[in-house]
C-alpha cells in the first residue's frame, strides 16, 4: 500500500479479475446472495495466499422513473431545452434499474495458505465447480484494501444481469405497467 489511498483505491479496483462468474445471474424478482472467494497473494510473503470467503446479498432491482418535469434548465442553449421538454413528454416510457448490495460478514473466514497463487487458485475454482453452487464466484485481487474486490464483482454481476432482469420486468409487465 503506498501513503496514497485514492490511489490505493484505483490499483484495487484495476487488479481485480474474475476467475470464475456466477452460472446464474442476479434474480430480477428478489435477492441473490453471491458467495465468493477472494483469493489474494501476501505482499510480503512470497508463497504465501490469502482465500477469503464470505456473501454479497445483491437487493432485488428496483424501478426508478425519472421526473423531468422537476427540471429546470436555466443558461442552456435551445437544443438542449427542446431536448429536455422532449424527455419530459416521455418521461412516462423511461426507466432505470437501482440495484443495492449488502457485505454479510456472519459467514467471512479467511485463511493463509502456503502455495504457489496458480496452485491456490486451481483449487478454488476446482471445488468451487464441484459444490455446484449457481451464485458463486472467484475473485483474484490485492490483498489490501481488499474489499474494493467486492466492489468490483458487485459492478461486475450487475452489467451482467441487468439484460436479463429488464427483459424479465419487461415481460412480467412490472417494467412499464402493461
Amino acid at each position: 500500500m503506498s501513503h496514497d489511498p485514492a490511489f490505493d483505491r484505483w490499483y484495487a479496483a484495476s487488479k481485480v479479475r474474475i476467475l470464475l462468474s456466477p452460472s446464474h445471474t442476479l434474480e430480477t424478482f428478489g435477492s441473490t446472495l453471491v458467495n465468493y472467494h477472494l483469493i489474494s497473494e501476501l505482499e510480503d510473503y512470497p508463497g504465501k495466499v490469502r482465500v477469503r470467503e464470505g456473501r454479497l446479498e445483491a437487493h432485488q432491482p428496483r424501478i426508478i422513473t425519472p421526473r423531468f418535469g422537476e427540471i429546470t434548465a436555466e443558461g442552456f442553449g435551445e437544443e438542449a431545452k427542446q431536448y429536455l421538454e422532449f424527455l419530459k413528454e416521455n418521461e412516462s416510457n423511461l426507466r432505470i434499474l437501482q440495484y443495492g448490495y449488502h457485505l454479510k460478514s456472519d459467514n467471512f473466514s479467511e485463511q493463509i495458505i502456503t502455495d504457489s497463487l496458480a496452485a491456490v487458485v486451481d483449487r478454488v475454482k476446482s471445488e468451487v465447480v464441484a459444490s455446484g453452487d449457481k451464485f458463486a464466484a472467484v475473485i483474484h485481487g490485492v490483498d489490501e484494501p481488499w474489499d474494493i474486490a467486492l466492489i468490483e464483482l458487485w459492478r461486475h454481476e450487475v452489467e451482467r444481469s441487468a439484460g436479463k432482469n429488464i427483459k424479465e420486468l419487461n415481460d412480467s409487465g412490472k417494467l412499464f405497467g402493461v
